[in-house]
């Protein structure tokens, strides 16, 4: 990638200055995310021993358009997968080929999270570390992180989906900056289904025109747990948990309504199994048309084959209101550790590495992250590649995982329900048993 951020900004600059007037959104993985608090991290790649790998600056120079540079050296913490640490070292090497007074340092920390909450407090932590967003509640509660407040302005935050926003922050304070997302969507296999489903009604029809059990043969592939059935618990407005509030909502109305809908109109044309791989192979064996999946299933999906697309899960309307499914969604973010030793130097080269669409594209390009920052989700490359693009369009519509620490008293319960209404999805108590564990969940928070 050298030179390649800073020779398309180049161009861009160049082609400006002739028209004038012209005007101009993990690694690789094969796993489901697991009901866990942390499930929305890019399961890493565990190490046997820290390693350090310094980004020294290139004795090259680039013309670019100005950047803000700091000078000195910013340490960032990480537990990257080899192919995204190396495509984060190249724009390392970019940035610092503008900003040579700057030397950025990755580290390798194969338990990440341990090494962060005995490094930090005494003085020995990083600068910036990279993780998924539902750290940043328990890390702030323990007065791990830095604010960065005084950095942050409209402009910046204008130009982010409001997902990634909402990640960013916790009790009024920023924490971070995030550069992608993931989420669920629907993969539809092309030889089955020319158009994708644009409303309910028409995933219905799609499911009904190929359930035929007899011979193995469902309408969807739908792994069933806390996470991949949020989409539909969550659409008419409930939520398993209310980040503000701190409470579960179990017992509300608008998820028991969710709840419900799921297991009356999307179950009857299944298979009969909640199992992650059980529901993947059935899509991947082409015996059903679609799979709510997330961007970590699509290298099986190419290995299988199949010519597919990816497209948001469509809206319900219901009482001539529509209601949009939200699935949970996880972001990739940078944190600034407290105590950080060069926290000017550190600012400059986040801002610059998450809110530079060159880079943010370069991401999304070469390891399959789903842009949170608008203007790259517009790109034509972006546009034209069906992965990026359509898990992009589905992260719009997702609801973040919550950020509090009491979030991971919720997982269990919520699982506990479905595992009861699964005994008899046809004559479910749906209210009795999502009140049941709600307060369930209740409990194990107070005693947590």
């Amino acid at each position: 990638m050298r030179k390649g951020i800073f020779a398309l900004l180049l161009v861009g600059v160049l082609f400006l200055g002739v028209v004038a007037s012209g005007c101009i959104g993990g690694g690789e993985t094969t796993t489901t995310p697991s009901t866990s608090q942390s499930q929305t991290t890019s399961s890493p790649t565990e190490t046997t021993s820290p390693t350090e790998t310094t980004t020294t600056s290139p004795t090259e120079t680039t013309t670019a358009p100005t950047v803000e540079c700091g000078s000195g050296k910013v340490v960032i913490w990480h537990n990257m997968q080899p192919n995204e640490l190396e495509v984060f070292q190249s724009i390392a090497e970019e940035y610092m080929a503008e900003c040579p007074n700057v030397e950025i340092t990755f580290e390798q920390k194969p338990n990440l999270e341990d090494a962060l909450k005995a490094a930090i407090p005494s003085g020995q932590g990083p600068d910036l570390f990279i993780w998924a967003h539902d750290w940043i509640g328990k890390f702030a509660d323990a007065g791990l992180l830095e604010p960065i407040d005084d950095y942050i302005t409209d402009d910046i935050l204008k130009d982010f989906a409001p997902m990634a926003v909402d990640a960013m922050q916790y009790k009024g304070h920023y924490y971070a900056m995030p550069f992608a997302a993931e989420t669920v969507a629907i993969i539809y296999n092309k030889a089955m289904v020319s158009e994708p489903p644009k409303t309910f009604d028409e995933m219905k029809a799609i499911m009904e025109k190929y359930y035929d059990p007899d011979n193995e043969k469902y309408g969807i592939a739908w792994p069933i747990n806390a996470y991949f059935i949020s989409g539909i618990a969550q659409a008419f407005g409930g939520y398993y948990f209310d980040d503000a509030t701190e409470q579960p909502g179990l017992d509300k109305p608008e998820t028991i309504e969710g709840f419900k809908f799921f297991f009356t109109q999307i179950w009857p044309y299944m298979a009969p199994t909640a199992d992650y791989n059980t529901q993947q192979s059935i899509f991947l064996e082409g015996r059903a048309p679609m799979m709510v999946n997330g961007p970590w299933s699509i290298n099986d999906v190419k290995k299988a084959g199949i010519d597919f697309g990816v497209v948001p899960l469509p809206p319900i309307t219901k009482d001539g209101k529509e209601y949009w499914p939200r699935p949970y969604g996880g972001v990739k973010d940078i944190y600034f550790a407290a105590g950080l030793k060069n926290k000017d130097a550190a600012w400059k080269f986040v801002k610059w590495f998450t809110t530079t669409p060159e880079v943010i594209k370069e991401l999304s390009l070469q390891l399959g992250y789903i842009p949170v920052l608008k203007p790259v989700l517009e790109d034509p490359d972006i546009k034209a590649d069906p992965v990026i693009y359509g898990f992009g369009q589905a992260v719009q519509h997702a609801y973040l995982m919550p950020k509090s620490p009491k979030m991971g008293a919720v997982w269990g319960g919520v699982d506990g329900a479905i595992t009861e209404i699964l005994q008899d999805p046809a004559h479910a108590d749906f209210e009795a048993i999502l009140k049941k564990y709600q307060e369930k969940i209740l409990q194990d928070m107070g005693s947590s």
